[in-house]
């Protein structure tokens, strides 16, 4: 198992070297019509990662890609966006009973129109935005991952990845307050009556505004990012609230810190369809440091969730790491040691070796 870990940090290490060498004349692919109204980008983000996982007295190995995904986007006017995206998350990692993953779907497919920077539509498979870090891309993140419980109500809402099927308007007033207001299809339980999902979120800046679709992880001192934010969940008897805090900021030495704190109480209300959903606070903690000069950088995360009924059991996580941006986001390294806790059962360990390559 050893000789495996080895062979696969290895692997990583000169695949990431070795990028720098091939990247002239590589994706992403761009086309467009000769006034440039029309175009078309397609890219991939891809994550091998390898894992070790403490399970009792024995430690779980797994090889096997954390995202395989492949994009398309650009524009239909100057006005009028697209974006497609597919995922297979986990591929060829070994389930419980020892089979690999080998789902593909469709996780984003949305149109977006910007009438003007204070209104913009969009609508399609797009992402619900309840926190923060629920908001994030994949392809930007501070650490290896999302926090634990993201996306927790992912299944009882029938989303996918914190995705559902909507129309949304959002706008940014004064490059310092953004709104997000939406209405998505969420779980109706094939009855016609049931009401459909609503979201609402607000963000203050009081520097630069993060105006993208999906929200900054990190811009490695290129913006100069303050967000406060609140967003608000509701269908049926299901609830989710949050508040946030986010920083993004390049120091005078040229290096720059990124954290961010997220809080977001879930409460599925013990009615059908939604009763599996406790009712739950959880936290997010986040921290890093960015040395440009060496493209090195430390980071920690901590995740925490507290169950309100009486008797249940809490659980937690803890990690810490360093990242090697080689070319950014679109070359890196990731390396991290975390603990697993719950009231119900033993700490476990968990060490992580993420590679990215994200052209798009």
């Amino acid at each position: 198992m050893m000789k495996s870990l080895w062979c696969a940090i290895a692997a990583a290490i000169l695949a990431v070297v070795l990028v720098p060498e091939v990247e002239a004349g590589g994706p992403p692919f761009e086309f467009s019509t000769s006034d440039g109204d029309v175009t078309l980008k397609l890219g991939f983000l891809l994550q091998p990662q390898y894992e070790a996982l403490e399970n009792g007295t024995d430690t779980k190995h797994n090889v096997f890609f954390r995202r395989l995904r492949l994009m398309a986007g650009g524009k239909l006017t100057p006005k009028l966006s697209y974006f497609i995206e597919s995922d297979s998350p986990n591929l060829g990692k070994k389930d419980a009973a020892g089979n690999r993953e080998a789902d593909i779907f469709l996780q984003d497919a949305y149109l977006s129109y910007a009438f003007r920077p204070e209104f913009q539509l969009d609508g399609g498979m797009i992402i619900v935005p309840v926190s923060h870090n629920t908001t994030q891309s994949a392809a930007n993140l501070m650490t290896i991952d999302f926090g634990p419980y993201a996306f927790a109500a992912s299944t009882p809402t029938r989303s996918k990845v914190g995705r559902d099927y909507g129309i949304q308007a959002r706008g940014y007033i004064n490059n310092h307050l953004e709104y997000r207001v939406g209405v998505f299809r969420g779980n109706r339980n094939h009855d016609r009556d049931f009401p459909y999902r609503f979201t609402a979120r607000v963000v203050y800046y009081p520097l630069d505004a993060d105006t993208g679709y999906f929200y900054t992880g990190t811009s490695l001192g290129a913006k100069k990012v303050v967000a406060i934010g609140g967003g608000i969940d509701r269908q049926g008897s299901y609830s989710a609230n949050a508040v946030d805090f986010y920083l993004d900021h390049p120091l005078p030495n040229g290096d720059a810190v990124t954290a961010q704190a997220n809080f977001v109480r879930y409460d599925g209300g013990g009615e059908y369809p939604f009763q599996s959903v406790a009712k739950q606070n959880t936290w997010l903690l986040e921290g890093a440091y960015y040395l440009h000069r060496a493209r090195f950088g430390p980071y920690i995360q901590f995740a925490s969730r507290d169950l309100t009924e009486a008797g249940a059991r809490d659980d937690g996580k803890v990690q810490g790491g360093i990242s090697w941006w080689v070319q950014k986001h679109r070359v890196n390294l990731k390396a991290g040691y975390g603990r697993l806790f719950s009231d119900d059962a033993a700490d476990r360990s968990q060490f992580l070796v993420q590679a990215q390559f994200f052209y798009f």
